[in-house]
């Protein structure tokens, strides 16, 4: 769980753990771009403040965090510079004699407390937005290949991987290039790389995603991209408008990928359907793709943050039936729980008219 406050996130973390629950993420932004504080901060959420100072001493920014290593820490997270684990400052004798009568516990916190950073970050690296360094969605290719190999998704950009040459990879490059250790997980990326590729769905080739993620750019970017990590991880496929298309090529995707989704997950972020109001001629792309879920009779699943429910009558009829969806209000402080919930509903279709709502809860307040 992460949050502004460090006392009350350290509290609340402790107290989920004590409790057996699974601490909740927050919302990530590109962590290739974050600046030294923002690393500070993610440093302090997850239990490493005590290591602060020489993560800022050493100006250790998001790019230089992603590109940790376990070879990079020392037993006890000393860094030195350049990021090794070498011990810079010599021991006197008195010093050794010490350390040699230190007990084993200490060892083997350090240890474990190493262990834990190394856990910590490869979460950061599979949730984390790569899009301001990943143009090839090379974080969705391998996604598709196993939801735990995003985490490598910085370390095949930044070696020039695209899915282009994917194709021509060794293990030896997977290895000493983009620094994936595990063997196993090299041979299964090897192997995805000698596979033919799909071919482009159509409306006569199904199956389509299993969800489809509609949202409003200005407000909702941020929560879609949220999703659709939360669902890959989770074994779903999962279709956002991420890709820069020709704009007939666009349009024509966009329609029908809704079309041959199982799962329609409408992002409703701050004055999301303010562009719908009025629009009787359905030229906002949202208005369109609500409408052609609602014509496909699709499983629709609506994620409220931050949002204020319209009156009915400003909304063009053909969407109107949208607001009597059962709704489910994103919790930033329990993402973990959030998402549980709306995989619950993406499984069993629901009946709109049994038990009340929350968007017909909000209309009547």
């Amino acid at each position: 769980m992460y949050s502004s406050n460090g006392t009350a996130c350290s509290l609340a973390k402790r107290a989920l753990s004590m409790m057996g629950e699974e601490v909740p993420k927050q919302i990530l932004s590109c962590v290739p771009n974050w600046k030294t504080c923002e690393v500070q901060t993610w440093l302090q959420q997850v239990g490493f403040s005590a290591y602060s100072d020489r993560f800022q001493e050493l100006q250790v920014d998001g790019d230089l965090l992603l590109n940790v290593t376990d070879q990079d820490l020392s037993s006890d997270l000393s860094m030195a510079a350049g990021l090794t684990r070498k011990r810079q400052v010599a021991k006197t004798p008195a010093q050794h004699k010490t350390e040699v009568t230190c007990p084993w516990s200490e060892r083997d916190s350090c240890c474990v407390s190493s262990s834990r950073f190394l856990r910590d970050l490869r979460v950061l690296k599979t949730y984390a937005d790569y899009s301001t360094c990943d143009p090839d969605n090379m974080a969705d290719w391998l996604a598709e290949v196993d939801p735990r190999f995003r985490q490598y998704t910085y370390g095949l950009v930044q070696s020039g991987v695209d899915r282009n040459n994917v194709e021509n990879l060794t293990d030896q490059q997977l290895q000493l290039d983009c620094h994936i250790d595990n063997g196993v997980h090299r041979a299964k990326i090897l192997s995805a790389t000698r596979r033919p590729l799909k071919p482009c769905h159509t409306d006569a080739q199904p199956p389509g995603p299993d969800v489809f993620i509609s949202y409003r750019r200005t407000t909702g970017s941020q929560l879609a991209s949220l999703l659709k990590v939360h669902l890959q991880v989770r074994g779903y496929s999962v279709f956002i408008d991420v890709e820069k298309l020709e704009a007939g090529k666009f349009q024509d995707k966009l329609i029908q990928s809704v079309q041959r989704a199982r799962n329609f997950i409408l992002v409703l972020s701050a004055s999301a359907l303010d562009k719908c109001m009025g629009d009787t001629a359905m030229k906002d792309w949202v208005h369109k793709e609500i409408v052609t879920a609602l014509a496909g009779k699709k499983n629709i699943v609506p994620v409220t943050d931050n949002f204020m429910w319209p009156d009915p009558t400003s909304l063009p009829e053909d969407m109107r039936p949208i607001l009597n969806f059962n709704g489910i209000k994103w919790s930033h402080e329990y993402q973990e729980a959030t998402i549980e919930k709306i995989i619950r509903f993406l499984q069993r279709r629901h009946d709109t008219t049994d038990a009340p709502d929350e968007s017909k809860e909000q209309k009547k307040k």
